[in-house]
């Protein structure tokens, strides 16, 4: 008598296909170069150092996106919806939003300048800049209580890599 035949068994832990990273080992030794584990560890605390402080001023009704926009306007302003656009690094149609919702608000308003194109500069209410002075003062104890005091040869290079990136 004959053995019977082995079924083969093929047991399915996902529908998603496995994918093959043959290059992995490669690429792992590319994370090892010093400058990359100095970029690692700088964005991944500058994410989590964000999301500490988003959530505080979350806490006192106040997006980051909105206290940005609020700093600029206090320390620079009067600003153009283009020049905050081009400081946040965003597009100006990203900034639109955020600026009509600011106004909305009563928080700032828009002034025309007489230019030709229509072009408006965005300025602090009285309410928006009483806001803006009575959230700062708790959002710097926050900064203060997580960041360490860099070097100023530090602050230097981080500075320097901006430079050379412009």
């Amino acid at each position: 008598m004959k053995p019977a035949k082995k079924a083969k068994t093929t047991t399915i832990i996902s529908t998603k296909r496995v994918i093959s990273r043959p290059n992995k080992s490669k690429l792992t030794k590319l994370l090892k170069r010093p400058e990359v584990e100095s970029w690692r560890t700088l964005m991944g605390t500058f994410q989590t150092v964000y999301r500490a402080l988003e959530q505080a001023l979350l806490r006192e009704q106040c997006s980051i996106s909105r206290f940005q926009i609020l700093f600029l306007i206090y320390f620079y302003g009067p600003l153009s919806a283009s020049d905050i656009a081009q400081k946040l690094c965003v597009t100006r149609g990203n900034i639109s939003t955020f600026l009509n919702r600011l106004e909305a608000d009563h928080l700032t308003i828009s002034l025309p300048t007489g230019e030709r194109g229509g072009r408006e500069l965005v300025e602090l209410t009285g309410k928006g800049a009483r806001f803006f002075e009575k959230i700062l003062p708790p959002h710097i104890e926050r900064v203060t209580k997580l960041m360490p005091r860099l070097s100023p040869d530090f602050l230097t290079t981080l500075r320097a890599v901006t430079v050379k990136l412009q």
